[in-house]
């Protein structure tokens, strides 16, 4: 289950031009927990391509929602928010972003249903 304490939340638009954002967030938050630094690197290069993933498939939230859980176990979990435009981008590859982000993060859930990525939430 997912909880919500001590949650420190971020709110962006989808696009591109604003992850370097998130991905500083994320640096931010895992530095808090104490990780070493290639740890710290995973964590923040995992929520910078679920990121990424979100705002590159065929059908684009407008804004990303991105819950930084800051304990023990460290989780995020990015979901999409607003009115959905359709893009000249492809539908997402399932297998293509598990097999990305269980490279950085092992505990991976991604919530997809017509043919939209909705949520992804990572666990270290």
């Amino acid at each position: 289950g997912w909880l919500m304490v001590d949650c420190i939340t971020l709110t962006v638009p989808a696009k591109e031009s604003a992850l370097m954002v998130v991905r500083l967030t994320a640096a931010g938050v895992a530095a808090r927990m104490e990780m070493d630094l290639e740890t710290l690197d995973d964590v923040k290069t995992a929520v910078y391509e679920a990121c990424y993933a979100m705002t590159m498939q065929k059908f684009i939230p407008e804004q990303l929602t991105i819950c930084f859980a800051p304990g023990e176990p460290f989780a995020v979990k990015i979901c999409a928010e607003g009115a959905w435009r359709e893009t000249a981008g492809k539908v997402p590859d399932l297998k293509l972003c598990y097999a990305v982000l269980t490279t950085m993060i092992p505990h991976v859930k991604v919530d997809m249903d017509e043919r939209k990525i909705r949520c992804i939430e990572l666990h270290r």
